[in-house]
């Protein structure tokens, strides 16, 4: 026995509490026995990692105070509740019948069995709504049998428990609970109504009638999301030809995306599924289906054609009004419909994730233009390009050499910007009033040391003169460089000076220059590639990171391509700079390529079960 199921015990000592019977989104289900009426009861708790604030059981206690006024036949009654610190327990009517979702997977529905269940689900929301209770989470899995086939909602109110007013989401965007039933407010955390549960009430039947959800299945929540927020429904004509158009007209009217153009109420929902219902079927066609609607007498008499009173229009229904009933249809069908795809099952449970790892979905699912990201990432490339076309800082200059005691290649770099050298023959240094025997030369590229080539001064007049030979290969690197001297005794420097040299080789011929143009068309094609998965919403991980990346290393190319073409030589402050505005850049990009692929993602899911379906 864990310690959870011995505190439940204590907490509830005039109940034998049983064994763990379930655990759903709500939490851990446990079976128990009223020990002096001896009633069978269902035991939910609310997942610890929730209760543990405030506000969450401050919440339960409204809750289940509303839920437990409720007393309707198709609304699971709540006998008790308990809260103790973070133990928060609804003790409920124990149900042994299995849910819809069950018998659907296994039985199947015929077209009048589906019309029963969503009438008596129509008659339970409308009780809870009149008690100013929103479901939020209608589904097949929530609706259960009773012994004697009465069909119960369960599970009102968890929801709003849990998440208060905001439909929660993972901060990796999953939905918490199935979001294959969710409704387009839902979906954009937006205020929600009756035409809430409506909505979901009306995406169930749809499935209990045809066998497939009103949206394909998509890739993951936020495609099923961005979908029933945007996106049209299959006419269920389509669907399930079968199903009479009358009936299949009022479904499709609960499944508006617009809350204000779907029906209002619960009850008005089922007396316009009951209404067609009886003109096809016959006023006797509710009978012989064994799933009772009872406690909603307008939604019955519509379903059974009699005259009524009617609680949503004020007038009464006169069976005189009925519309023509089309030849063939007086018989009720009797073939059963299967789930044709797969039950849309939670990917993520309450049970299963801490209070830190949820969000509403306002907060995290936000589907936003891709415009303003491209433009940050546009401005930032141009402040990339002209970071290194300007540049930032110069290279080091100076040294311990003062004018008129050095000169190489005949100039005094001390009073020149540049030394012209040709990079194919020794380079002459002289040096006068420094004491030395050799001369050292190498190239500075970015505060590194390249090539570092030595020759011994020859004394004469009017000083040490030295043959250096060149650095580098005149075909490795050319143009603009730095260039430090360095005057050596024995091992020791006696003196250190940079200047700038201008080969007579141009920088075109160089590895350099072919490495630049390597570099630059790999990281463009990567660039391009990664925006392209991204946009096609694929490799999404890979592409977060791949895009920055290949967009630093581009402009790194475009430093060097600056410094080959227009002598520009660069800095390390240059180089970081431009890196670092091209890779915000990627990240920018990467953000706006997203946008676009996670719609391109949720339409390619429906395009794809379109296809499916000729």
């Amino acid at each position: 026995m864990t310690s959870n199921e011995e505190r439940i015990r204590a907490a509830l000592p005039g109940y034998d509490v049983g064994q763990q019977i379930g655990k759903g989104g709500c939490g851990v289900v446990l079976s128990g026995m009223h020990l002096r009426l001896q009633r069978p009861v269902a035991i939910k708790q609310i997942p610890p990692q929730f209760a543990d604030d405030a506000a969450v059981r401050r919440r339960f206690v409204t809750e289940a105070q509303l839920m437990a006024a409720i007393d309707h036949p198709h609304v699971v009654p709540v006998y008790d509740y308990i809260e103790q610190g973070d133990l928060c327990l609804l003790v409920m009517e124990y149900l042994p019948g299995g849910t819809v979702a069950d018998r659907f997977a296994n039985d199947g529905f015929d077209a009048t069995s589906a019309m029963a269940v969503a009438l008596a689900c129509a008659a339970g929301l409308e009780a809870a709504h009149r008690h100013g209770v929103l479901h939020r989470d209608v589904k097949p899995s929530n609706l259960m049998f009773a012994r004697g086939g009465t069909v119960k909602l369960t599970d009102f109110g968890i929801a709003k428990i849990v998440g208060g007013d905001d439909t929660l989401v993972t901060r990796a965007g999953e939905v918490v609970g199935t979001p294959s039933y969710i409704a387009p407010e839902q979906a954009r955390g937006q205020q929600l109504s009756p035409a809430t549960d409506v909505y979901a009430l009306a995406t169930m039947l749809y499935q209990l009638l045809s066998g497939v959800l009103p949206f394909p299945p998509g890739e993951d929540s936020m495609a099923t999301l961005f979908m029933h927020a945007f996106e049209q429904p299959t006419p269920l004509t389509e669907a399930a030809p079968a199903v009479p158009e009358p009936i299949a007209e009022v479904v499709m009217r609960g499944l508006a995306t617009d809350p204000t153009e779907r029906f209002g109420t619960a009850e008005s929902f089922g007396v316009a599924l009951a209404e067609p219902a009886a003109d096809c079927w016959g006023a006797n066609w509710l009978a012989p289906v064994g799933i009772p609607v009872i406690g909603a007498d307008t939604i019955v008499a519509a379903a059974t054609g009699t005259s009524h009173p009617s609680k949503t229009t004020g007038t009464p229904r006169q069976t005189t009004t009925m519309r023509a009933v089309p030849p063939g249809l007086h018989t009720a069908p009797t073939r059963r419909v299967r789930p044709a795809q797969p039950m849309p099952r939670p990917r993520v449970e309450l049970a299963d994730v801490g209070r830190n790892d949820v969000a509403p979905v306002q907060k995290v699912v936000k589907f936003r233009s891709p415009r303003v990201p491209f433009v940050i990432a546009a401005v930032l490339g141009l402040i990339a390009i002209a970071l290194a076309l300007v540049g930032l800082g110069s290279p080091p200059r100076g040294g311990d050499l003062q004018p008129g005691t050095v000169t190489v290649a005949g100039l005094d770099p001390t009073t020149v910007d540049r030394v012209e050298v040709d990079m194919t023959k020794p380079i002459p240094v002289t040096v006068t009033g420094v004491p030395g025997d050799t001369a050292a030369l190498a190239l500075d590229v970015l505060g590194t040391s390249l090539g570092r080539h030595q020759a011994p001064f020859i004394p004469g007049a009017p000083g040490l003169t030295a043959e250096v030979p060149s650095p580098v290969n005149p075909y490795v690197l050319a143009g603009n460089v730095t260039a430090e001297l360095r005057v050596l005794s024995g091992e020791t420097p006696t003196a250190t000076y940079r200047f700038g040299i201008r080969t007579t080789q141009p920088g075109l011929t160089t590895a350099v220059a072919v490495a630049t143009v390597v570099l630059t068309l790999f990281a463009a094609a990567y660039v391009e590639s990664y925006i392209r998965v991204l946009r096609r919403g694929r490799s999404r991980f890979s592409g977060s990171f791949g895009l920055p990346l290949s967009a630093a290393a581009l402009a790194v190319a475009v430093v060097a391509a600056v410094w080959i073409l227009l002598g520009r030589e660069p800095t390390m402050a240059t180089v970081i700079g431009c890196a670092a505005a091209a890779a915000a850049a990627g990240i920018a990009a990467t953000i706006g390529a997203m946008r676009i692929g996670r719609k391109y993602r949720y339409r390619r899911s429906r395009r794809a079960w379109e296809r499916a379906r000729r």
